[in-house]
């Protein structure tokens, strides 16, 4: 049986198997607010991953005295009580089966120890993550830390270390105040926010209403947004909240990124089609430009309707060649048409003996 009990002792479990920041983030020489905060906010991620049956946080009690954790207002009416040793060895009935017996020693030692190991492992995880010239005043000159809990070791930190000045606080404006571009995700802007909102939290509250003209007078500035901040104001202020504020510009930006996408999408067909190679027509006349300006007729000569061609003309002498273009009129006519409304000065006088041959006969053999 001591030897069944040695196997399944439940403290084996390691805690930091689950937890999702196996390395927190290093802090490199004098800690301070920021870098405590982080800490501090990896570590409750790694906590509440560990299961436990008294309540749906996991181990986050593990993170707060017993006191602030129970006066959470979330854990109201689930009030966390630490477990105890529960000794040695559990009660076993005399003719409990090798399962029972199994079950009831890892039940008997379960809570007790995982809650102890991960107190350790979150410890463990802090400690290497600060140089401990911070913390070695927690030092016992005969235990070392063995002593130690992870809350102590935290408000340590945070008394020694991660007290907020005025120009802290200032910058931390600045910082929500930063100016936004059209050309960044409008998430970054509400991110800004919220970090300011949460770093000032426990010193100078950042409300609601300066959250939401913070980011009003930010998109204002951008030039992005006339119509949809008309529409905002037009709101009840009743409904001037932040979540309602994030919701109305996600909207309008995601619309505004539509339509930006559509209007490129024809600049770049339009650019596309521009650059592409002009297939050679030789019914037609280009300016220097490369525009159409004229189009050969074999019957017609040149003339300014584009879609009269040799190929297509309706009208057609009986000799009419269709293969007859402007660099190989093939015995056409060699005459411009004027524009219309072009008032004629020159009157040409055909000669009697001019005489058109048959067109095919003249055609420019082509090697």
């Amino acid at each position: 049986m001591d030897q069944l009990m040695k196997t399944l002792r439940p403290y084996w479990h390691d805690p930091t198997q689950i937890f999702i920041h196996t390395t927190l983030s290093p802090i490199t020489g004098r800690p301070d607010y920021t870098s405590l905060k982080r800490l501090e906010k990896e570590n409750k991620d790694n906590a509440r991953r560990v299961f436990s049956s008294r309540g749906d946080e996991g181990h986050l009690r593990l993170c707060y005295t017993l006191k602030d954790y129970n006066a959470r207002a979330n854990i109201a009416g689930n009030i966390w009580i630490d477990p105890v040793n529960p000794g040695p060895r559990p009660n076993i009935p005399i003719d409990a089966t090798e399962a029972q017996v199994c079950l009831a020693v890892v039940n008997h030692h379960y809570e007790f120890h995982l809650y102890h190991s991960t107190e350790n492992a979150l410890l463990k995880k802090a400690m290497e993550a600060v140089e401990e010239v911070y913390y070695k005043a927690l030092e016992d000159p005969d235990l070392g830390y063995y002593q130690i809990k992870y809350i102590d070791f935290i408000q340590h930190l945070r008394e020694t270390y991660g007290e907020l000045d005025d120009d802290d606080l200032s910058n931390n404006i600045k910082r929500m105040n930063a100016p936004w571009t059209p050309t960044q995700p409008i998430q970054q802007l509400f991110n800004q926010i919220k970090n300011a909102q949460a770093f000032a939290r426990d010193h100078d509250i950042i409300s609601e209403k300066t959250a939401v003209r913070s980011a009003m007078t930010n998109l204002e500035n951008s030039g992005a947004f006339p119509r949809d901040m008309k529409e905002w104001r037009l709101k009840p202020e009743a409904d001037h909240t932040w979540n309602n504020f994030k919701i109305h510009f996600t909207a309008a930006n995601k619309e505004r990124l539509r339509t930006i996408t559509t209007k490129e999408a024809g600049f770049h067909d339009q650019a596309n089609k521009a650059n592409q190679p002009q297939k050679d027509n030789p019914y037609i006349v280009r300016d220097s430009n490369g525009k159409e300006i004229m189009a050969y007729c074999f019957s017609h000569g040149l003339q300014w309707d584009l879609t009269h061609t040799s190929m297509t003309c309706r009208n057609r002498h009986k000799d009419h060649n269709e293969e007859a273009t402007v660099s190989n009129m093939c015995g056409g006519l060699n005459r411009i048409k004027r524009q219309p409304g072009e008032v004629a000065i020159f009157k040409y006088q055909p000669s009697t003996t001019n005489r058109r041959t048959n067109g095919k006969e003249n055609c420019i053999k082509q090697r």
